[in-house]
């Protein structure tokens, strides 16, 4: 029985790709399975999945499909389709699993634990990838304390994001492992490649590209981007700033550039499956969200050797050190943000000592391996 494989249940949503469905889904695809054996309780929301083009739900589809792992789906019909509880339930007793791992998302740690208690699931281990305010309405709040006692362990990225739990939640500290984010090194590489495709882009070959790995929601706060954009191009003429990323505020965001009179200088390039082969063409990759816990794109441009700018917010000071690595501004300050991008734009040597000393430490701190790794030693741990 001692080398028995552990048997891990993973609970995931289908309806969107970001930062932890992409996590989730390296660890499914190259864990030791000598030593894990893993499964997917997928559900499905058919009521949001409605409201989402063909060709999206078909990207979806295929991005939730792990050869060799066994994958139960569940169907949410509507938004109040309590029933799922049950099948979720049923569902776990049929897998036995040693472990159940869910994200920490919406209602979920309100419900999920007494779930797993039901189902006599030995340890249950929750990933906190978003940060707790705003997470459900604050009245809730007591009942996710409660709730605290029924989960075994708790996974997250960053020290930034272990604090508020410890403080939110009344947990024990030594019940919150900090697992930094990592990326597949092999994958991000140099940067002379990638200079060829900035004309399938309609980008000069010699212009200067700003890139912006990012969703386009409210907290990444592309209107902090835009409002520096007339003042780059004061300094540095011919810039061009590439975001990638879609989202609600898209048709503001591009009246807003029209508005600036920098809409020729702004692509809006929407989900790109190819964003490993877009970051070589960047000589500078920006992230100014409001708050952020551990964002890959700064990784993966770091890890590809692109000088990086970002707000000082969050989990960024633990991927980004000021003046080492990158440059870091405060948050929502258009005259720094665009102080810091000219400064590199205009100054290749510091662009270049930055963009190394990020390739160096992206690739000691953050590989795969060592995130992999991780996850599986608290797999492992005998309460397991």
């Amino acid at each position: 029985m001692r080398n028995r494989k552990k048997r891990i249940t993973f609970l995931l949503v289908c309806y969107k790709v970001g930062g932890f469905e992409t996590k989730i889904d390296t660890l499914l695809r190259n864990m030791d399975r000598r030593r894990i054996d893993p499964a997917v309780l997928l559900i499905y929301p058919h009521y949001k999945a409605r409201e989402l083009p063909e060709n999206e739900r078909e990207r979806q589809r295929d991005f939730f499909s792990w050869p060799g792992v066994r994958t139960v789906e569940l169907a949410a019909r509507h938004r109040h389709d309590f029933l799922r509880i049950f099948r979720i339930l049923g569902a776990l007793k049929r897998l036995r699993p040693d472990a159940l791992l869910f994200l920490a998302l919406g209602p979920a740690p309100l419900v999920v634990p007494g779930i797993n208690l039901l189902a006599r699931v030995p340890r249950l281990i929750r990933v906190q990838d978003t940060v707790i305010d705003g997470m459900y309405p604050r009245v809730f709040m007591p009942l996710d304390r409660f709730m605290r006692h029924f989960t075994h362990h708790f996974i997250t990225p960053s020290r930034f994001l272990k604090e508020i739990m410890v403080r939110t939640l009344k947990l024990n500290p030594d019940s919150v492992t900090v697992i930094p984010n990592g990326i597949d090194l092999s994958r991000f590489g140099g940067r002379a490649a990638g200079k060829a495709g900035r004309g399938a882009l309609g980008i000069p070959g010699r212009g200067k590209v700003v890139g912006m790995i990012a969703n386009l929601v409210p907290v990444k706060d592309h209107a902090v981007l835009l409002a520096s954009v007339p003042k780059v191009l004061a300094r540095v003429p011919g810039v061009h700033f590439l975001l990638i990323g879609d989202g609600p505020l898209r048709p503001r965001l591009e009246e807003e550039a029209g508005a600036l009179g920098v809409r020729r200088s702004v692509h809006f390039l929407g989900y790109r499956s190819d964003v490993r082969d877009l970051i070589p063409l960047f000589d500078v990759l920006v992230l100014c969200s409001k708050v952020e816990i551990h964002p890959i794109s700064l990784i993966e441009s770091m890890a590809c050797g692109v000088p990086v700018v970002a707000t000082n917010v969050g989990g960024i000071p633990e991927i980004v050190r000021d003046g080492k690595t990158g440059i870091l501004v405060p948050q929502g300050d258009p005259e720094a943000l665009a102080g810091a991008l000219v400064s590199l734009l205009e100054n290749p040597r510091l662009a270049g000592s930055l963009g190394e000393n990020g390739r160096r430490s992206a690739r000691l701190l953050f590989s795969m391996d060592a995130m992999i790794r991780s996850f599986e030693s608290l797999f492992q741990a005998p309460e397991a």
